[in-house]
């Protein structure tokens, strides 16, 4: 049985592409974007280049930031208004000027019913035609829950055309790269607004980095290239399947590492 099944994998294997890169992603214009934020700085560091492009072709940009930004009782007294203070300068310097803060709990997030009304009031009222979301393949437990809890609702109410997650502590398995070269020095000012976070840990460095080896993606080398990652998903019960694989996989993860 066990020689069987291994045939079969190295027969689906053969029929693989090469290498199949992710798809260049054509931006809309004149449209409206609607992203979630599990804490202030994750919309800059996940997709704060697109974001910004996205601006420049004339869409409307939302940022709604889901935790108050407190780091979990570990950040001193004050940092709340001060990391939501950043978070209007990082996006200021992007050219977005409509964000919403629901000051859940950072750190520990759980879904509830009056945070999926809220949410789906949101979604409603603003109509988005694409929809940003942390990954739910990523490290920190508020970016998955988060993600997961979007997602189901844009399940079952078609809130927006196109869903894409964006990455942070995780790589996705990107369906798509945005070139963001021409951005990236906007990029790099935004993270540069949140000096709070930045005292604790290096984003800024980590986040060139993560943007330049997307550049890879991209055609035409030569230059020095940067890119944002997404995976886009479809309303079917198909991709719904997938996203449960992939939370079972983060699951496994953590199990291996922590068991």
């Amino acid at each position: 049985m066990k020689k069987f099944i291994n045939n079969w994998r190295q027969a689906g294997i053969a029929q693989l592409r090469p290498c199949p890169l992710p798809k260049p992603l054509t931006l809309i214009e004149h449209g409206k974007v609607l992203v979630f934020a599990p804490h202030p700085d994750d919309e800059t560091l996940g997709c704060g280049a697109t974001l910004a492009l996205l601006r420049q072709n004339n869409c409307t940009v939302k940022i709604v930031f889901v935790t108050d930004g407190g780091g979990a009782g570990s950040l001193p007294e004050g940092s709340i208004a001060i990391r939501q203070q950043e978070a209007i300068a990082a996006l200021t310097a992007l050219g977005i000027q409509e964000w919403l803060f629901l000051n859940e709990p950072d750190g520990s997030f759980r879904n509830h019913p009056k945070f999926e009304q809220q949410a789906l009031e949101i979604m409603q009222q603003f109509q988005p035609d694409w929809l940003f979301l942390p990954s739910v393949l990523d490290y920190h437990r508020d970016h998955v829950a988060i993600g997961q809890s979007i997602f189901n609702l844009w399940q079952l109410h078609k809130t927006a055309k196109r869903l894409f997650f964006y990455e942070i502590w995780s790589p996705v398995p990107a369906t798509h790269v945005v070139d963001i070269s021409s951005v990236i020095r906007l990029k790099q000012q935004a993270i540069n607004h949140y000096q709070l976070p930045l005292a604790h840990c290096d984003y800024l460095s980590a986040s060139m980095g993560l943007s330049r080896y997307r550049g890879l993606y991209l055609p035409n080398q030569g230059r020095e290239q940067y890119a944002e990652a997404f995976i886009e998903a479809e309303n079917n019960k198909y991709l719904g399947g997938i996203i449960t694989s992939m939370l079972n996989t983060r699951f496994r993860l953590e199990k291996l590492l922590f068991d």
